[in-house]
């Protein structure tokens, strides 16, 4: 009977360690996720999301309390809508969400953590963009934030149908595919690590790459970081009215401070 209850604690432990975490707790900023972070070591990875957890728009209509903040997800589900949305990343400033992001990604790489980045978009050339790829490298590396170093000279196909899962520069990019089917496919080709930090400001990407490490027997911890949501929002400076109207009739996006240019412009 107590060899019996041994291996049934042994066992209890060992899922534990592999898959007892917490996918669904909420981290409103670095400091709670400190813990996390200091517990990775040498070769574990570190798994990222980039829009609304390492940058995103620096526009007030883009804050969650805005009653247009879903103005982009929503024309991508209309047809031919791929010119305006280039134009509109394009034109667009963004911002850290917090900004000791780049400060941190350096600081792991330094202690030998693998950080990689993986993000929910299109790939290959978008409309008036040649390379998404090429295009968001180019944007985190203006906020000093390099990854490590997969695929740094060209684009990787991970994946290859109309819309492939790509590689370029630490950064994992879905194409029509989920998060999950793009990052087995990363370690198909890489190798299987043996810890994972998912970080990520969707639920439902966190709770999917849990279940697949689960099946894979990869240790993994999952992070809900909704830094994003706590940002300060004005609405006196959310001019989504107007933004959203010159976007979508005229394909042109104007930023906050051109806005107010031009009304300085016409009450001067």
């Amino acid at each position: 009977m107590f060899r019996f209850l041994r291996r049934v604690l042994h066992a209890f432990i060992f899922n534990f360690v592999i898959y007892g975490v917490s996918t669904e707790m909420a981290y409103l900023s670095v400091k709670d996720l400190k813990p996390c972070l200091d517990q990775l070591q040498a070769g574990d990875f570190l798994v990222i999301d980039i829009d609304d957890t390492v940058i995103t728009p620096r526009a007030m209509m883009f804050r969650a309390q805005s009653p247009h903040h879903k103005i982009i997800d929503d024309l991508k589900k209309q047809p031919n809508s791929d010119p305006i949305v280039a134009i509109w990343r394009l034109g667009r400033h963004v911002m850290l969400v917090e900004p000791e992001w780049p400060e941190i990604i350096e600081s792991l790489k330094s202690r030998g953590v693998i950080v990689i980045a993986l993000t929910q978009m299109h790939t290959g050339t978008f409309a008036s963009i040649p390379s998404v790829e090429k295009w968001r490298a180019d944007e985190l590396r203006s906020f000093g934030i390099t990854f490590s170093p997969y695929a740094t000279k060209t684009v990787e196909t991970l994946i290859n149908n109309a819309m492939p899962a790509t590689l370029y520069q630490g950064i994992l990019f879905t194409g029509s595919h989920s998060k999950v089917e793009t990052f087995k496919a990363f370690i198909a080709k890489y190798g299987k690590p043996a810890k994972i930090l998912f970080i990520d400001d969707r639920l439902e990407h966190v709770q999917a790459l849990h279940a697949f490490c689960e099946s894979v027997h990869i240790e993994y911890t999952g992070c809900h970081y909704k830094a994003a949501l706590s940002l300060p929002y004005d609405p006196s400076q959310d001019f989504g009215d107007i933004q959203s109207q010159k976007l979508i009739e005229e394909h042109i996006w104007l930023d906050e401070a051109q806005i107010v240019t031009k009304s300085s412009d016409v009450h001067g």
